[in-house]
């Protein structure tokens, strides 16, 4: 964004607009608010719902250690295919709501949910329809392409799409929030998640599934705790347009 000066002529008798550069404003809107609200509020639900649902399947499974069987395994997977595009939806809410200074890191992050939904909505989709009506006795190597046990195509897929790209874009997102103590909350969430994310990837490092869980826990445990925390700062009034201070 530009303003211009007054003009002046020169001596061919042109007239030259002196134009100085200016940051742009920010372009946080009403509806961003709104749709900013609404999206983690119901990001926050379907996490709940999603946490309800594994507890029940393992208990009806008869321990952690036992695989997760229908009809919880399918509902987990729906609600995932439901999830993914609202994280979209709330990146970019969150790339609106950056200020200037900041767009790159949040443009950046968004980029990257962008791809890790791409990703395990695939993988997803692929085990909800092809993983379940192909028999696993016709097809060699069934495990090692349509499971959860590592180590196999799939879960390498959607260890690559939650720990790494969601790891990172959680914490290209973070600087955004550098505002009072609900901002600080949000970016300090959104580190720890973050980085969670990141140390679950040794596990598979060290093909070590106990340590993956640990991104889990970032992912699964303490980005739902920050969507309610967004939530919550998009409801809050905030000034449309603000700018950032001249230099």
């Amino acid at each position: 964004m530009t303003t211009t000066t007054r003009s002046h002529p020169t001596s061919e008798g042109v007239v030259v607009s002196r134009v100085a550069p200016t940051e742009e404003g920010n372009t946080w809107t009403p509806t961003d608010q709104l749709i900013g609200m609404w999206v983690a509020w119901t990001v926050f639900a379907l996490a709940l719902i999603y946490v309800a649902v594994m507890a029940l399947g393992f208990i009806a499974a008869g321990g952690l250690d036992a695989p997760l069987r229908d009809p919880a395994f399918a509902i987990m997977e729906l609600l995932i295919l439901v999830q993914a595009p609202l994280i979209v939806l709330l990146f970019g809410a969150v790339h609106r709501y950056a200020a200037p200074r900041s767009r790159s890191l949040s443009l950046a992050a968004f980029a990257l949910v962008v791809v890790m939904a791409g990703m395990t909505l695939s993988v997803h989709f692929v085990l909800l329809t092809v993983g379940r009506q192909v028999p696993s006795v016709l097809l060699p190597g069934f495990d090692r392409l349509f499971s959860f046990n590592w180590p196999s195509v799939a879960y390498a897929l959607d260890i690559l799409a939650w720990d790494y790209c969601f790891g990172l874009a959680l914490l290209l997102a973070a600087p955004v929030f550098t505002g009072g103590p609900a901002e600080r909350a949000v970016r300090t969430g959104l580190m720890l998640a973050g980085v969670l994310c990141l140390v679950g990837l040794l596990g598979v490092v060290t093909a070590n599934m106990q340590i993956r869980n640990v991104g889990i826990v970032g992912y699964g445990g303490v980005f739902p705790v920050v969507t309610l925390l967004l939530a919550r700062l998009f409801a809050r009034p905030r000034e449309v347009g603000r700018k950032t201070a001249p230099k």
